[in-house]
């Protein structure tokens, strides 16, 4: 008798066609195979929803409040996992979600626990003194905003497009809770034409 290595293409196939036919009789082996195969599904299902929810995940950007930085509708890629073990610095564009809202929004760091931010004749100051925004705003920055000392395990987050970002300026968002921080934003990965570092 032929071992099953040396059939011929057609043996073959006849072997594997009764292999399937005998199978498909087998309600034990499809059972087996259906769970299998369930369970697979499960543990891949349950890899990309952990990898989305702790590591990293895509964002769209919706808005022009942080022209020109990032442009309405590109596509970033989100971090997470840094902010266990250290906290937003300036600077550092982040993803959160303001206090009472569902939605996340993507805005820049600007003050720190116990910092003093002031918006005064159009310049952001920090305790006083004012903030180099030159990487990233050149104007003049329209309604001042009075002193405001950023709470404890918080931050005091603005848009780069600063005249048109509603952000912790507004009396309805304030300071933003480190836990409500999602992660930071590293680069634009969509349109491919337009991918760049932040």
């Amino acid at each position: 008798m032929k071992q099953k290595d040396n059939l011929s293409a057609k043996e073959r196939n006849e072997f594997l066609k009764r292999q399937e036919e005998f199978h498909k009789k087998d309600k034990a082996f499809n059972k087996r195979a259906n769970l299998d195969f369930f369970l697979y599904l499960l543990t891949v299902v349950l890899i990309a929803l952990s990898i989305r929810l702790f590591i990293f995940e895509p964002y769209r950007v919706e808005g022009d409040s942080m022209v020109p930085t990032l442009l309405n509708s590109e596509r970033l890629f989100v971090e997470k996992v840094s902010y266990w073990f250290d906290h937003p610095e300036r600077g550092q564009v982040i993803i959160c979600f303001y206090p009472d809202e569902k939605d996340t929004c993507v805005k820049r760091v600007i003050g720190l626990p116990g910092e003093t931010v002031e918006v005064r004749w159009g310049v952001l100051y920090i305790n006083g003194v004012p903030l180099d925004e030159s990487a990233y705003w050149d104007d003049f920055i329209y309604n001042d905003m009075a002193p405001y000392t950023v709470p404890e395990n918080s931050i005091f987050v603005v848009g780069d497009n600063r005249n048109v970002s509603k952000d912790s300026r507004a009396p309805s968002v304030g300071a933003i809770p480190y836990e409500r921080v999602v992660g930071q934003a590293h680069f634009v990965m969509w349109p491919f034409r337009a991918w760049r570092d932040i």
